[in-house]
């Protein structure tokens, strides 16, 4: 999905003199590459993408706050940008209202403790853009004991 289009955004804010963000889609770059190349890598397909931009975005999170707990604003505002820049290329989430429906959906007489990690699983290739944790969650809520 992106690692296609990846090229093009670099350029495109090159060109237009976005220097900010074309240094983060390279960035974004070199981790696909560090994904794709690492020893026993998996294909990196739209999941490994999102996975990879989330993390991304994590960790810019936590360094912003870091950054601001030091009072230095100015690398706190410059992590900001770079996690809102990325937070605009994952795709919406689905709401945990939607979730949670399409969980009743599929297991309305409950979930058995052994069929958690399916369940999981198959939120999860419904919504690949599904925040894992909200998804755990949410299915730990319709677990049968």
């Amino acid at each position: 999905m992106y690692n296609e289009e990846i090229n093009k955004m670099i350029m495109t804010s090159m060109k237009s003199g976005e220097k900010d963000k074309a240094a983060v889609y390279r960035l974004l770059k070199s981790e696909f590459l560090k994904f794709s190349t690492a020893k026993d890598a998996k294909p990196l397909d739209d999941v490994a993408e999102i996975q990879i931009i989330r993390k991304m975005v994590k960790e810019r999170k936590e360094s912003e706050k870091v950054y601001a707990d030091a009072g230095r604003t100015d690398l706190a505002e410059n992590e900001k940008k770079e996690y809102q820049l990325l937070e605009a290329l994952l795709p919406a989430a689905p709401k945990a209202e939607e979730i949670d429906a399409f969980i009743v959906a599929t297991y309305p007489n409950g979930i058995d403790q052994k069929l958690m990690g399916s369940a999981i699983k198959a939120v999860k290739a419904k919504w690949n853009a599904a925040d894992g944790k909200t998804v755990s969650e949410l299915v730990h809520r319709h677990i049968v004991k």
